[in-house]
């Protein structure tokens, strides 16, 4: 399904929305090839694992406080919570544990996160349903499709115009994912995108402070994205072919594609995109991990210390470089700064969850090293992005001599694989400190194989 674009001067001709309902609607999981099966369940087990360690954390502690105070506990649980919520309230307090941890999947393409908006959404909305393990990860290539597609054709001007495409996007995947769980029809469908079309919202401000928001905007994302599709359920009009219509959602957010249209693709014309999804393996903005690779690399070659070190420089694309001078004074803001995450890695040997304590973050021997860290944008690599996510690190020595090591991109991608041993140690080391060893092996077993489940509601026990 391929449609050629210019914002703001389309027609309901183009058919971008149309084409979107139409694939959502045709899409059968055991017609998917079984790599593209292998993909869903492997995002959905990454998201869900992320998702229980961010929801124990202190900022979901202080959301669930604040909605508390307002209203009753409902039904729904909450992974790595002991309150139950009502959908909606559960739907964005997983999705903001989810974006918590800076652990979270993602698409290069369209620097989105998918699975902090459609997993949460799909397990609120699954809630007190017999749905099938391979009903619901139907429904999850479909939100990830939608929330990928869109937000490429969006990108990078979108991220560029200061807007974070997670929240923006985000509701959109999170409607069509949850309509193909409820099986709404197409009427239903175009509704539920017209509704959460007009959800999109987010900046990128956090990236001066303030990085609470962006889990925030995660959470924002899945419950848009399900009461969009509860309402079309209901009959609420949403504005129709509101992709590509005047003053619909391409003019607002494709600023690119007014000066160079461009296509907008679905499979068969394109491979699924949840098959090029990475998944993340250090606890930090993914625009900082290729940098990280480069440095560990060089680390390793050249057994880098503290003590020989006299400075770090980084070249890379201009997004990534806007990262330089964030600070590190709370936890949301370290995970996003470039000097900080650098100096983690030269001094640690890694990135993980545990080095963003408050005890780390005041570190003086941190932040000497931080210190001697600069970034740049430059032109050759930022030329190579979206494409890729490129660093270039170079390391000078006190001794005088100098090292550089290249990325092209970080481990986790398509490139660079993340397999399946692997992610099944990263959640149990993420659900392990909160459920306990033996409910988080239980849970992994469960979650490994729901494919098969007749139905999923036994598999989600996370109290």
């Amino acid at each position: 399904m391929s449609h050629a674009h210019a914002a703001g001067g389309a027609s309901k001709s183009d058919g971008e929305t149309r084409a979107l309902l139409s694939f959502v609607q045709a899409l059968r999981w055991h017609d998917l090839a079984p790599e593209i099966r292998h993909a869903a369940r492997r995002h959905m087990f990454d998201t869900i694992g992320v998702m229980i360690a961010g929801c124990a954390g202190d900022l979901v502690d202080r959301a669930e406080a604040m909605l508390a105070a307002l209203r009753p506990a409902g039904q729904v649980a909450v992974p790595g919570r002991r309150r139950r919520a009502d959908p909606l309230d559960a739907a964005f307090l997983a999705g903001v544990g989810a974006h918590g941890v800076e652990l979270d999947d993602g698409y290069r393409q369209g620097s989105v996160h998918p699975g902090v908006a459609i997993a949460p959404a799909l397990m609120a909305a699954a809630h007190g349903r017999q749905i099938s393990g391979a009903r619901l990860l139907e429904a999850v290539v479909a939100g990830y499709e939608t929330i990928a597609a869109i937000a490429e054709f969006c990108h990078p001007e979108l991220r560029r115009r200061g807007f974070h495409p997670t929240s923006v996007v985000g509701p959109l995947g999170a409607a069509m994912a949850v309509g193909k769980l409820l099986d709404l029809d197409e009427r239903q469908l175009a509704n539920a995108l017209g509704l959460a079309a007009s959800s999109g919202a987010g900046l990128f401000a956090f990236l001066g402070g303030g990085g609470d928001v962006k889990r925030l905007h995660a959470g924002h994302a899945a419950r848009e994205g399900l009461m969009a599709a509860l309402l079309a359920r209901e009959g609420v009009a949403g504005p129709p072919d509101v992709l590509e219509a005047a003053d619909g959602f391409f003019q607002a957010f494709a600023f690119g594609a007014a000066a160079a249209p461009r296509a907008f693709l679905l499979p068969p014309q394109s491979p699924f995109r949840i098959t090029d999804c990475y998944i993340k393996p250090y606890a930090c903005c993914r625009h900082l991990q290729p940098a990280i690779e480069a440095l560990l690399s060089l680390r390793a070659q050249h057994g880098l210390t503290a003590g020989n070190v006299a400075a770090i420089e980084i070249e890379t694309y201009g997004i990534a470089a806007e990262h330089a001078h964030t600070g590190w004074a709370d936890f949301a803001s370290a995970q996003l700064s470039f000097p900080f995450v650098m100096a983690l890695a030269l001094h640690h040997g890694g990135v993980d969850l545990a080095h963003f304590d408050a005890a780390r973050r005041g570190d003086p021997q941190l932040a000497q090293i931080a210190a001697r860290v600069t970034v740049r944008r430059v032109a050759d690599l930022d030329a190579l992005y979206p494409q890729f996510r490129p660093a270039r690190v170079t390391v000078k020595l006190t001794s005088g001599a100098a090292h550089s090591a290249y990325s092209p991109e970080a481990l986790g991608s398509a490139l660079t694989p993340f397999d399946d041993a692997r992610l099944r140690r990263k959640f149990r080391a993420l659900v392990a400190p909160v459920l306990g060893d033996g409910r988080a092996r239980d849970l992994e077993t469960a979650l490994w194989t729901i494919d098969a489940a007749d139905d999923i509601a036994g598999r989600f026990v996370f109290d």
